[in-house]
C-alpha cells in the first residue's frame, strides 16, 4: 500500500459546499405558506454573473412586462455563499429572494424543508426538458425547480495523436503508451478533495454499475462489487502512472491548464474548456477533439451538473415568479443562454442547431452525455452524503485505505448522513 504523500487540499469556491449540521430529511414537505400567490414585481437571486449576459435575459422578459419587472440580484461566486444566503431567507420566511438560481443538488435539501413552491411538471419538465436534466428538478415525485441550464463532463483528447477517442478503460489505459512516448502525462480529471472529487468518483462508480443510494435516497447501495471495480479503476491509473500524483492536487483550472499547455493527453473536465482551447493563441487550437467518458465495458457516463431555477415558498408575487421561470426555459430565452451565455441548454433540439452548432461544435457530443448523465445522490442531506464520498474516494487515491476498506467506510458514513 503507498504511503501518503500528498497535501490534502480545500475546496474552491465555485464548486465545494460546506456541511450544514442540522439537516433534516423528509418524504412530506410541507409549504412554507398557505397564501396564494399574486402577480408584480419579484427578484431574483443568483450567483455571480460571469459571463455578463443575465441582464439581457431579463430586460427582454422586462420590456413584455412591465408590470412584473424582474430585479436581478447577484450575490456571491461561491456556491457555498450562495446556499448560506437562502437558507437564511428561507427561516426568515422573509420572501426577499422570490426566485433562486439553485445548484442541482440543493433541490431534495430545499425542498423536504419545505421552503420551495412546487411547479407544473407540464409547463417546466415536458418532453423538450432534457430527462436528466428534469430528474434533478424532482423530489419526492413533485418538481420543485424548472432546468434553466445543464452540464456533463466530457473527455478532451488530443486528436493528433491519438486520432479516436477512447470508449473504454481498457483502450484508455493501452492509448497511454502514447503519451508515455511523447513525455506527455496520460490522464487527469479533478482529484483535490472538494465536489470535483465527489463527481469524479461517482462517474467511475456509476461506470461500472455502481450506485451510492437508492432512487428515494433512503437506502444506502455503494458496498457492491461495482462500485469496488469503478474505484479500483482510479486507483489503479495512479498506481501505474497513468494519472501523474500531482494530479491528486488539481481541481477544475489545474487540469484544464495541464491540457492547455500541452502537457496531457486526455482530460475529463466541463465544456466550458473549449473555449480557451479554441483560441488563436492556444497551443492546442485544431489538435484535440471532444468525445462521451469512457467506461468499463463502453461508454461511460457523467455526472450532471447544472441550475435549476426555484420560487421561494414565501413569495408574495409566486404567479409571476412561476411564469417568469417558464419564460426562462423558452427556446427564447435558451437561445440567449447557449449563444450569448455559452452555457448549456437544457432544450434537446438546440443541441443540433445548425445555428448553434456552428459555434459550438461540440453541442452534439454534449447532448449524448447529458442523455445518459446520472445526477448525484438526491437526498436532503447532500452535503454530508458528498463528504462521505469524498473523504473515502481521497484515502482510497491516496494509499491510506485499500478500496475495500474505502467503500465499506463510504457505506458506513452515508448510514449516518442520510439519517
Amino acid at each position: 500500500m503507498r504511503t501518503k504523500k500528498w497535501l490534502v487540499t480545500g475546496a474552491i469556491a465555485a464548486t465545494a459546499f460546506a456541511l450544514l449540521t442540522g439537516c433534516s430529511g423528509g418524504s412530506s414537505p410541507q409549504s412554507g405558506s398557505t397564501e396564494e400567490g399574486g402577480t408584480g414585481p419579484i427578484t431574483f437571486a443568483s450567483g455571480k454573473d460571469l459571463t455578463g449576459a443575465m441582464p439581457q435575459l431579463i430586460d427582454m422578459w422586462n420590456e413584455k412586462h412591465p408590470d412584473q419587472e424582474v430585479t436581478f440580484l447577484e450575490l456571491s461566486a461561491s456556491p457555498d455563499d450562495q446556499r448560506n444566503s437562502f437558507i437564511q431567507d428561507f427561516q426568515a420566511k422573509s420572501g426577499k429572494y422570490d426566485v433562486i438560481w439553485m445548484d442541482v443538488v440543493w433541490t431534495s435539501e430545499f425542498a423536504a424543508r419545505g421552503w420551495l413552491e412546487p411547479l407544473d411538471e407540464a409547463a417546466v419538465g415536458g418532453d423538450a426538458v432534457i430527462p436528466a436534466a428534469k430528474a434533478t428538478a424532482v423530489y419526492d415525485g413533485q418538481m420543485y425547480g424548472a432546468p434553466f441550464m445543464t452540464n456533463a463532463g466530457l473527455l478532451y483528447y488530443r486528436s493528433d495523436l491519438v486520432p479516436t477517442p477512447p470508449t473504454t478503460w481498457a483502450e484508455l489505459e493501452a492509448a497511454c503508451e502514447v503519451a508515455k512516448a511523447n513525455a506527455m502525462d496520460c490522464y487527469a480529471g479533478q482529484f483535490a478533495q472538494y465536489e470535483g472529487l465527489t463527481v469524479n468518483v461517482a462517474e467511475a462508480i456509476n461506470s461500472a454499475g455502481g450506485t451510492f443510494l437508492s432512487d428515494d435516497g433512503t437506502e444506502v447501495t455503494v458496498d457492491s462489487p461495482e462500485a469496488r471495480e469503478g474505484l479500483q479503476h482510479l486507483v489503479d491509473m495512479f498506481d501505474n502512472g497513468d494519472i501523474n500524483e500531482a494530479a491528486i492536487t488539481y481541481k477544475e483550472q489545474e487540469s484544464a491548464n495541464a491540457f492547455l499547455e500541452g502537457k496531457l493527453m486526455f482530460l475529463r473536465n466541463w465544456p466550458y474548456v473549449y473555449t480557451a482551447a479554441s483560441a488563436d493563441d492556444s497551443v492546442i487550437k485544431g489538435k484535440f477533439g471532444m468525445a462521451q467518458l469512457p467506461g468499463k465495458d463502453g461508454l461511460g457516463v457523467s455526472s450532471l451538473g447544472g441550475i435549476d431555477l426555484a420560487v421561494n415558498a414565501f413569495s408574495k408575487n409566486k404567479e409571476t415568479a412561476k411564469a417568469w421561470v417558464e419564460w426562462m426555459q423558452s427556446e427564447e430565452a435558451q437561445r440567449v443562454l447557449v449563444s450569448v451565455m455559452n452555457q448549456a441548454s437544457v432544450l434537446t433540439d438546440l443541441y443540433t442547431d445548425p445555428d448553434l452548432v456552428a459555434v459550438s461544435p461540440y453541442l452534439p457530443t454534449l447532448k449524448d452525455s447529458e442523455l445518459t448523465a446520472v445526477p448525484r445522490p438526491q437526498t436532503p442531506n447532500y452535503n454530508a452524503v458528498s463528504l462521505a464520498i469524498q473523504k473515502n474516494g481521497y484515502a482510497a487515491l491516496q494509499g491510506e485505505l485499500t478500496v475495500d476498506e474505502a467503500i465499506t467506510q463510504m457505506a458506513a458514513d452515508l448510514e449516518q448522513a442520510i439519517k
